[in-house]
């Protein structure tokens, strides 16, 4: 991993795997006002820190920072949204803040086990496997506080729900010892997550009343989307590579605004984060033991 000298000043985190601030572009471009379109993409693989582009990537389009602090789903984490004016002396690598998020509270999971299926029984010279599949559906139930800093007076809160299952295959195999006769037993597990429905309600902090609720889309194809009445948003789904964020701001509600709320919809709020986060406890089924197959079965 290139430490921070070896990035190059004038690309930021353009093809880079730093862990470090951007450096400051050199022509800084002023804050967003009015109808905008952001290109949202992470500094790199290994940090939850994102550059943001005007209209489309490139070394002169650098507009704005998002520079996250804490890890995912905690009440200590937030995420700032920088613009690239750095000129306090005492955090020399921090821009002005135009709006902040910072979540409420741990995401609440409700996880509750249901077996889908089993199978076993069928045996040949020295090998006898045994299957069972175990599902479970889970809820989740977690808040975020956005506030605007540089300007002062707004703040809102959204409200995220987001269901799915979660499906573990255990098999257990004995594979026998050709000289000595005896059996040694191994057991596999393949996990999987699944992410239903996502869905988002946002409200005005201070009143409760609720400005706007929508969905996330695309669930189920390659290409994430969400559409409120404040931006449009896009992403091309992946584990290791996702592409890059698209919002679009068209109306007259603040576009610093709408850019971190998208932001923490396809990222924090979103599918991939909302899965690393589930841990089923699967010990917690029914009649589950380390084999998965309760006591005295799992084998012909």
């Amino acid at each position: 991993i290139p430490n921070a000298s070896a990035c190059p000043a004038t690309m930021g985190c353009i093809f880079s795997l730093c862990e470090s601030t951007p450096n400051v572009p050199e022509n800084i471009i002023p804050d967003p006002v009015g109808p905008c379109t952001f290109v949202v993409e992470s500094c790199s693989m290994f940090n939850k820190d994102y550059e943001v582009y005007k209209d489309e990537k490139g070394k002169d389009n650098r507009w704005l920072f998002l520079n996250k602090e804490g890890k995912a789903f905690s009440n200590k984490a937030k995420i700032d949204l920088e613009n690239y004016v750095r000129e306090d002396t005492k955090h020399p690598k921090k821009g002005e803040v135009l709006w902040s998020a910072k979540y409420d509270e741990s995401p609440s999971f409700k996880q509750a086990y249901r077996g889908d299926s089993s199978s076993d029984g069928w045996s040949s010279d020295g090998f006898r496997p045994s299957r069972r599949k175990l599902r479970m559906n889970w809820k989740l139930e977690t808040k975020a506080t956005l506030r605007s800093v540089k300007f002062g007076g707004l703040k809102y809160k959204i409200a995220v729900k987001a269901k799915g299952y979660a499906t573990r295959v255990i098999r257990v195999s004995y594979v026998r010892d050709a000289e000595t006769g005896k059996a040694r037993k191994v057991t596999t597990y393949v996990d999987d997550e699944y992410v239903k429905k996502v869905s988002y309600k946002i409200k005005d902090a201070d009143s409760g009343d609720t400005v706007d609720k929508f969905k996330i889309k695309g669930l189920t194809k390659d290409k994430l989307k969400w559409k409120c009445d404040a931006f449009t948003a896009s992403k091309e789904d992946g584990f290791f590579f996702p592409g890059p964020t698209i919002v679009e701001v068209t109306g007259a509600v603040d576009p610093a605004f709408c850019l971190l709320m998208a932001h923490i919809c396809s990222t924090e709020f979103g599918p991939t984060e909302i899965k690393n986060d589930l841990h089923p406890d699967w010990h917690r089924y029914d009649g589950y033991d380390s084999d998965g197959f309760g006591s005295g079965s799992g084998s012909d």
